[in-house]
């Protein structure tokens, strides 16, 4: 068995996860995921399908797998040069939104193919690859919180053939 390692970069601030909303209407209830997240897990989609793709390999992943998220948060502009330097070296780290859980599931959900609805067929269709088949495929995961002059976010997927 040979063990398989994939890092990616995902320039920009680190999202999470936003909750479903919920809109009443004359006809009923009905729920959406919002734009911001769609927007999110896109480019995460790109960065992720991009990667496997440079690393030669075709289709997505099928098997079990581990994800480590490493996530890079500017340094407030508020903070004094003192509390820069402790930020940059790694001795404060951020304790504020978004939750590491919601980081996580974001880059999960991102990494997972763009599915949509066919209503005549009444089953999900593939509109983009992902880069692996489900997220169900994750067996282990870490996410950490990190302060960086440029933030962005770093991900790491291992999976064994």
């Amino acid at each position: 068995m040979t063990v398989n390692c994939i890092k990616f970069v995902i320039p920009g601030e680190p999202q999470s996860k936003e909750r479903p909303r919920t809109v009443r209407r004359a006809g009923g209830v009905r729920t959406y995921t919002p734009a911001k997240t769609h927007r999110y897990e896109d480019i995460v989609r790109y960065f992720a399908v991009y990667a496997r793709k440079e690393h030669k390999i075709s289709e997505p992943i099928n098997s079990q797998c581990g994800v480590s998220i490493k996530a890079y948060f500017g340094i407030p502009k508020s903070f004094s040069k003192k509390r820069r330097e402790l930020c940059l070296k790694g001795k404060e780290r951020p304790t504020k939104k978004p939750d590491s859980d919601n980081i996580a599931k974001i880059i999960f959900d991102g990494m997972n193919p763009k599915m949509k609805l066919n209503k005549a067929l009444h089953k999900k269709m593939v509109l983009q690859d992902g880069f692996y088949e489900d997220d169900k495929l994750i067996v282990t995961h870490s996410v950490e919180k990190w302060y960086s002059m440029h933030p962005h976010v770093e991900v790491t997927v291992t999976w064994e053939d």
